[in-house]
């Protein structure tokens, strides 16, 4: 992944910050808790890193996959514009190792109400990922 450049598209200013939460997202196909990406961030601090998720989310580049118990994941968006996030994929989280997971889905997800519009659809799944159900 070349940080640099996708961030320059976007608008952005090249930052060691962005550039670093993007390359620490793009590590895996999980989502990383908010907790440890400022682990794996400890030269930055709490704020700074919280003020660049949130412009990072704004541009298109990366969104909250879940929030739960007090705790937010992240991961990078596919297809996302800074005018539209859309997310045709369900997040995942496996209950044995908390893992949380972008799984893209084949068909698009569609519902309809009478008398209401839907701008998104935001679908999360439990189980047992694939690792943890090999190992148990």
């Amino acid at each position: 992944m070349d940080a640099a450049n996708i961030l320059r598209n976007r608008g952005l200013r090249v930052t060691k910050i962005r550039v670093a939460i993007l390359e620490a997202l793009g590590e895996g196909i999980q989502a990383l808790r908010y907790g440890d990406l400022q682990k794996k961030l400890s030269q930055f601090d709490r704020t700074t890193i919280y003020r660049t998720l949130l412009a990072l989310i704004d541009k298109g580049l990366i969104h909250k996959a879940l929030e739960e118990n007090n705790e937010s994941y992240y991961a990078l968006c596919s297809d996302c514009t800074s005018n539209v996030h859309n997310h045709n994929h369900v997040h995942f989280k496996c209950n044995e190792c908390s893992s949380v997971q972008c799984l893209h889905i084949s068909k698009e997800v569609g519902l309809s109400i009478p008398e209401i519009v839907i701008d998104s659809i935001e679908i999360t799944a439990k189980g047992t990922c694939s690792t943890c159900r090999l190992t148990h």
